[in-house]
């Protein structure tokens, strides 16, 4: 395209145009100094969140010459935000010692330091086939309660590695770790409420394959059998580790129990 302008022409439009970019960066410099930044949008009902993000787990590896072992643990609970962070520093210390004693447990059983080669070699053990131990947990929360289920998984070269469970449950305003017997009124003969519908439902569960007496072994009216267990959202939750209520080809078993089908019996705070 042919430029018809002259050369002062265009000399005097870029002035022009300089003077312009002059006085509009002046205008904005202004601006800013005089004006506070924008609060982030937040939709009517909601504010701006100041809520720190969660800290992620806590995590421990450990890989020797005929063992491995991994871990992981929370860092911090949902007791730091209901309780503060008292609250939650025992917590969380209460479960790394559980995971710090379980490891410990699991070496000392090994013998792993002091093996020599000829017991290695007869137990089996070289780089490439160890023995292993893996910890891991699940948080599950309801109204009232903070539960952190953890699950083992133990190889030590036998017939087939081991599942193992360990639960733990906080109650929020009070920061205390809860035992299955803390939920229920005193007297209110909840073991055999709990046994009447852990065997019913283990019964539907397995279907053909429900040996009744072997169910029966495994949630007779004792608090033993009741003690691994959690509550999420609005259910009680009762977990049954491989050979407690069925050979261990049927592995890990559940029983979730709505939380209004025992209002009777369970105490005000966890109803």
């Amino acid at each position: 395209m042919i430029d018809f302008t002259t050369p002062n022409a265009r000399r005097a439009e870029v002035l022009g145009a300089g003077l312009l970019v002059m006085v509009i960066l002046g205008f904005t410099i202004w601006f800013m100094a005089t004006h506070k930044a924008p609060v982030p949008y937040a939709s009517v009902g909601e504010t701006a969140s100041t809520t720190p993000a969660a800290l992620p787990p806590e995590t421990f590896e450990e890989h020797g010459q005929y063992h491995d072992i991994g871990a992981t643990y929370p860092a911090e609970t949902a007791l730091r935000t209901s309780l503060g962070a008292d609250a939650d520093t025992k917590a969380t210390a209460l479960m790394k010692d559980f995971v710090e004693d379980t490891i410990d447990e699991f070496k000392a059983q090994g013998n792993f330091d002091t093996l020599s080669a000829e017991d290695a070699a007869f137990m089996g053990l070289t780089n490439d086939r160890k023995e292993s131990i893996s910890i891991a947990y699940e948080e599950q929360l309801s109204a009232n309660t903070a539960s952190y289920v953890y699950t083992l998984f133990v190889d030590t070269l036998g017939a087939h590695p081991n599942a193992f469970y360990r639960t733990f449950t906080f109650d929020l305003k009070t920061g205390t770790e809860l035992s299955i017997a803390d939920l229920f009124i005193p007297r209110s003969n909840y073991l055999t409420r709990l046994s009447a519908i852990a065997e019913f439902e283990l019964s539907k569960t397995l279907g053909d394959d429900a040996d009744i007496e072997y169910i029966r072994q495994g949630v007779t009216a004792e608090a033993l059998n009741f003690q691994t267990f959690s509550i999420e959202g609005e259910n009680l939750i009762l977990i049954f580790p491989p050979y407690q209520v069925a050979p261990y080809a049927f592995g890990t078993q559940e029983v979730s129990i709505p939380l209004s089908q025992l209002t009777e019996i369970l105490k005000p705070a966890y109803q």
